[in-house]
């Protein structure tokens, strides 16, 4: 099983997520993967946020789409960190792990398959939205993964899409779905899950992969991480 950070290991409640640092305590603490949010900022460039207002995250205040990358990179994104870019999140982090990329704003998907493909990551990537249409411009030359929080016509819709996996909700997960998303050739990973026994539960269900704040907690249960493209 897979372990993602999600948004890197900010722990719970979360510090300093969507960071340089956050993406590194991750892996040290033996992540295989990391997942993190995009959008587009004032000046068009791609940043790593997840909310559409720099208020919860940072010390400052407004909204991402309104404000240009040199005024986001001067504000501190927790432990005196910045908000990457995603070209430098992909050019430091793409080597080492999988990365999960979370699609926040609408009609960005164009963009982040041509930096992805420029790098030669295609394989190390999954790209994955709730707006399940933002998705089309990637595949089959990138992996998606269709997020949910229900699960009505999860499995048809990814396959229509020529989708890699889904990606419900920990709470909606059940043997019959993880049996239906293997029998669909579909990975299936969980989101967000911080208790142990709940990832141990889901392990024994069969699950491929699960999205984590804390993934310190996580490498006694699932053993040694897997390094692998998807």
């Amino acid at each position: 099983m897979i372990i993602f950070g999600h948004r890197g290991a900010p722990g719970y409640p979360r510090r300093a997520e969507n960071t340089a640092a956050s993406f590194r305590k991750a892996l040290q603490y033996g992540a295989a993967g990391i997942e993190f949010d995009v959008r587009r900022c004032g000046d068009g460039r791609l940043v790593v946020i997840h909310d559409e207002t720099v208020d919860r995250t940072t010390n400052g205040r407004g909204r991402v789409a309104n404000l240009s990358y040199s005024e986001l990179e001067k504000l501190d994104a927790g432990c005196g960190e910045r908000i990457p870019l995603l070209t430098d999140v992909l050019d430091k982090f793409g080597p080492q792990c999988l990365l999960n990329i979370e699609l926040k704003d609408g009609g960005i998907a164009e963009d982040v398959k041509r930096l992805v493909v420029e790098r030669k990551l295609e394989r190390r990537i999954i790209v994955s939205a709730f707006q399940w249409d933002e998705l089309r411009p990637l595949a089959p030359e990138i992996p998606i993964g269709l997020l949910s929080s229900r699960l009505k016509g999860l499995v048809v819709a990814a396959r229509e899409l020529g989708a890699v996996a889904i990606h419900p909700r920990w709470d909606s997960v059940t043997e019959r779905l993880v049996k239906t998303a293997h029998d669909a050739d579909l990975q299936i990973h969980i989101w967000t899950v911080n208790d142990p026994a709940k990832i141990s539960s889901l392990q024994t269900m069969g699950v491929d992969g699960v999205f984590t704040d804390c993934p310190e907690r996580m490498s006694m249960i699932v053993g040694p991480v897997i390094k692998q493209g998807l």
